[in-house]
C-alpha cells in the first residue's frame, strides 16, 4: 500500500520531469559534429558544427574565417617592423588583393553540383537553387563524419535582355529553358516572351546557329534542353508599359511628378496639377526637356577649353549663345495656350519634359553703370530712359551707346531703341568702359599712321612708273 510519504515523493518526480522537458537545452549541451569541407574553397578542412547547421552554413563559415584571416593578417602586418624581402618589395601581398581573389574563388564555386559523402552514398545538391529560389531540399542538414565537396565551375551559360538577374550561370547536364529562366528569377515587366532567341555554337567552336522560339505560342519550349555555352537573348518590348513621367514646379497647385502617355499635352498636365496659384506667371513659364538638357555637346566643350583668341567670331558667338540660353527649352508661346484653353500652341509632351511656373514679380533688374542698381517697378509702355533714371542715372564710367537689354525668357541681348518694349523681368545692363592705357591708344594710332602712309606712297611709286 502506498503511504501519503510515497505518493509526495511520486508526484514532486513526476513535476521534475516535466518541468526538465519543456526547458530548452542550452547551447553548451549540444554535441557538436565534425564535417570535412574539400574541393574549391578558400580553407579546406574539418569544421566544428552542430546538428541544426546547413550546407548553407558551412559555406559562410568558410567565408567568414577566411575574412578574418585576412583581417588579423593586416593587423599584424601593420604592427610589424621587420625589413620586407625583395620579392615582397616587388609584389607585396595586400589585404585587399586577397580579397578580390577570395570573390573570384566563390564566383567560380559550382554550387549547383555541391557533393556530400555520407555512409559511403555520395548525394548531389544544387545549393544555387535554395539561395535564389528557397528549395530547402537543395539545402540538407549536416552529419557528423560529412564530406563535403565543392567543385570548380566547368561549363557556363549566359542569359540576358529581358530577365530579371541577367548574367552567366553555371550549366549543369540535363539544364532546359525554363530550369535557367527560374534561376534568373523570370522575366522582367517588358520582356517580350514570343521572342526568345538562343546562341548556339556549332562543333568548331567558333560560328553559331541563331535559333527562335516562341514561348506564348508554344509552352513545350519551356522544357527545350540546352547545351554548354547557349547563351539565352530574352526580346523587350519598348512599347509596354513605358514609364514616361514629366515634373511639374513652381507656382501650381499640386506640384511634382506625374506619369504621362503619347496623348498628354501640356495643357492636360497643368490642369491635373491644379492649375496656377495666383501668383504663378504663365508668361515667363520655363518648359524643357532635361534629357536634352544632360546631352553632352562635344563642340560647345572644345570651344570652353579654348581661349577667346583661338576662336573665330563665329565659334565664340555660338559660345556665348549657348551659354546664356536654356538648352532644350521648347519655344511655345504659353499665354496663347491658356487663353485657348489648349486649343492652340498645346504640345504634346514627351518623357523627361520640365515645366517651370515662376511667381509673378513685376520688376525690371538694372545693372551694371548706373548710380542704384537693382530692381525697379515695371511700368508697361515705360522704356529704356525711365528705367536708367529710377535707377538713379548714368555713372561716368559707363559705356556710350552698348547698353543692352536681357530677355528673361530668352535670355537674348536686344539693343534699346524707342520702339523696343521692355517686359517684367527683363534686365537693363549698362557696361563699364575697358580700361586701356593711354600708350596703348597711342602706339596703335601710331602704327595705322604709318601703315596709311606706307601704302599712299607704295601708290604714288606705282603710279609713277
Amino acid at each position: 500500500m502506498i503511504t501519503m510519504k510515497s505518493r509526495f515523493l511520486l508526484i514532486l518526480l513526476m513535476s521534475l520531469s516535466l518541468l526538465s522537458a519543456l526547458t530548452p537545452t542550452p547551447t553548451g549541451d549540444i554535441i557538436p559534429i565534425s564535417v570535412s569541407l574539400t574541393g574549391f574553397v578558400e580553407n579546406p578542412g574539418v569544421y566544428q558544427m552542430t546538428p541544426v547547421n546547413r550546407l548553407s552554413d558551412l559555406l559562410l563559415l568558410n567565408k567568414t574565417t577566411t575574412l578574418e584571416r585576412i583581417e588579423k593578417t593586416q593587423v599584424l602586418r601593420e604592427k610589424s617592423v621587420e625589413v620586407p624581402k625583395p620579392a615582397e618589395l616587388l609584389s607585396p601581398p595586400t589585404p585587399e588583393k586577397e580579397k578580390e581573389e577570395i570573390i573570384t574563388l566563390e564566383n567560380n564555386q559550382g554550387l549547383r553540383r555541391i557533393r556530400i559523402t555520407r555512409a559511403g552514398k555520395i548525394e548531389t545538391y544544387d545549393l544555387l537553387k535554395f539561395y535564389r529560389l528557397g528549395d530547402i531540399s537543395q539545402n540538407p542538414l549536416l552529419k557528423d563524419g560529412d564530406v563535403v565537396f565543392v567543385p570548380a565551375i566547368k561549363d557556363f551559360i549566359s542569359i540576358g535582355g529581358g530577365i530579371n538577374l541577367p548574367g552567366e550561370l553555371e550549366f549543369v547536364e540535363g539544364d532546359k529553358l525554363g530550369t535557367i529562366i527560374e534561376l534568373s528569377l523570370g522575366f522582367t515587366f517588358d520582356a517580350d516572351i514570343s521572342k526568345v532567341q538562343l546562341y548556339r555554337y556549332k562543333e568548331n567552336r567558333i560560328d553559331y546557329d541563331v535559333l527562335n522560339y516562341d514561348l506564348k505560342a508554344n509552352p513545350a519550349f519551356w522544357d527545350l534542353p540546352l547545351k554548354a555555352d547557349d547563351r539565352i537573348l530574352i526580346s523587350c518590348d519598348a512599347e509596354i508599359r513605358t514609364r514616361q513621367r514629366i515634373k511639374i514646379y513652381g507656382q501650381v497647385k499640386n506640384p511634382g511628378e506625374y506619369v504621362i502617355d503619347a496623348n498628354t499635352t501640356l495643357y492636360d498636365v497643368l490642369q491635373q496639377a491644379g492649375g496656377l496659384t495666383k501668383r504663378g506667371d504663365i508668361k515667363s513659364m520655363v518648359y524643357y526637356n532635361e534629357n536634352i538638357n544632360a546631352d553632352p555637346d562635344p563642340f560647345l566643350e572644345m570651344l570652353m577649353q579654348r581661349t577667346m583668341s583661338d576662336m573665330t567670331p563665329l565659334e565664340y558667338s555660338y559660345l556665348r549663345n549657348n551659354l546664356m540660353q536654356l538648352k532644350g527649352k521648347y519655344s511655345i508661346d504659353p499665354v496663347k495656350m491658356m487663353n485657348s484653353e489648349g486649343k492652340e500652341a498645346n504640345p504634346y509632351l514627351l518623357d523627361g519634359d520640365c515645366i517651370y511656373i515662376p511667381e509673378k514679380i513685376d520688376m525690371v533688374w538694372v545693372s551694371g553703370q548706373v548710380k542704384n542698381p537693382g530692381m525697379v517697378p515695371w511700368v508697361e509702355g515705360n522704356g529704356w530712359n525711365y528705367y536708367i533714371q529710377a535707377a538713379g542715372g548714368y555713372t561716368n564710367n559707363r559705356k556710350m551707346g552698348k547698353g543692352r537689354i536681357i530677355r528673361a525668357n530668352s535670355g537674348n541681348w536686344v539693343k534699346p531703341g524707342k520702339n523696343v518694349v521692355i517686359r517684367a523681368g527683363d534686365t537693363v545692363f549698362v557696361p563699364a568702359q575697358t580700361d586701356r592705357s593711354m600708350w596703348t591708344d597711342v602706339k596703335d594710332i601710331v602704327t595705322l599712321t604709318s601703315s596709311v602712309v606706307t601704302i599712299i606712297l607704295g601708290i604714288r611709286t606705282f603710279t609713277r612708273d
